[in-house]
């Protein structure tokens, strides 16, 4: 299992997107059609999507300490959680690990949202158009799961995002150097912002996108405690028999398959009500 990991130091991020630039290209995905700054801030596109993989989210400017403001600009993607709840609910087994990143199999994906629903971070999501690159490569397939797959699919030993970074805000390696190196930015952080903090330790088991903040982790909308565990098994277990037998009767095919997982999803609530 690969060890690797990305680093974002949001107290260097300068927003320039070139991380977002790269990614479009590298991977030749289509543009977003937007309005104007369309998120917070200056964040355009508001959202990750399933053709945008990366992008840099604007948060509102800190005037808490008037003579010195503070703007964090934060670069985000999948995290890649080592116990990933939309590998734990996928009902067709389209996700799984690969050298500990958490990739989606479009060839085995339905299209039916458990990935979707179950992401605390809202990362992968189910495209409503079909992308052809221009290389030839089906790179975004209509009614199919997409998301970051760490370069892993158009592979390259250092990922665009952080291959075209000029600030330093971004880093890729070992992990356990990439956690020492966190952490000692950090305190150098803490001299002059107190609450600056570390987030991917440990949330759902360990991330292999660790973010250096320059307060908490929930003022920029990280979740954090019990909203950053794994979801039960239990319950990803029980809707998942349910859909194994309705699955029989859906003769493969996909749009059947969406419909069997939405039921069984359905009942298991029911079940449990």
């Amino acid at each position: 299992m690969s060890d690797k990991a990305f680093l974002v130091d949001t107290s260097k991020c300068q927003g320039c997107r070139a991380c977002q630039v790269a990614c479009k290209q590298w991977n030749g995905l289509p543009g977003e059609k937007t309005t104007f700054f369309e998120g917070t801030e200056y964040t355009n596109p508001a959202n990750l999507s399933a053709i945008t993989w990366n992008h840099v989210k604007f948060f509102p400017l800190d005037r808490s300490n008037p003579s010195k403001p503070v703007w964090t600009i934060m670069h985000k993607k999948c995290y890649h959680c080592k116990e990933a709840n939309c590998l734990a609910v996928c009902p067709e087994k389209a996700i799984s690990k690969v050298d500990g990143w958490t990739i989606i199999d479009q060839s085995k994906c339905i299209g039916c949202g458990a990935c979707e629903n179950e992401c605390v971070y809202a990362v992968p999501q189910v495209s409503q158009v079909r992308h052809t690159n221009d290389v030839g490569q089906n790179i975004v397939l209509k009614d199919k799961s997409h998301k970051c797959n760490a370069c892993t699919l158009n592979k390259r030993e250092i990922p665009a995002c952080v291959n075209t970074c000029p600030s330093g805000a971004l880093l890729f390696g070992n992990r356990l150097e990439l956690l020492k190196q966190a952490k000692s930015r950090v305190a150098e952080l803490k001299k002059e912002f107190p609450r600056a903090s570390l987030y991917g330790e440990k949330e759902f088991g360990g991330l292999r996108v660790l973010t250096i903040l320059r307060d908490r982790p929930a003022k920029f909308g990280l979740p954090i405690g019990s909203e950053a565990q794994p979801i039960q098994g239990a319950k990803a277990e029980s809707i998942k028999d349910i859909y194994s037998l309705l699955a029989m009767f859906t003769f493969g095919l996909p749009s059947l398959k969406k419909v069997a997982y939405n039921v069984s999803k359905s009942l298991a609530s029911s079940r449990k009500a």
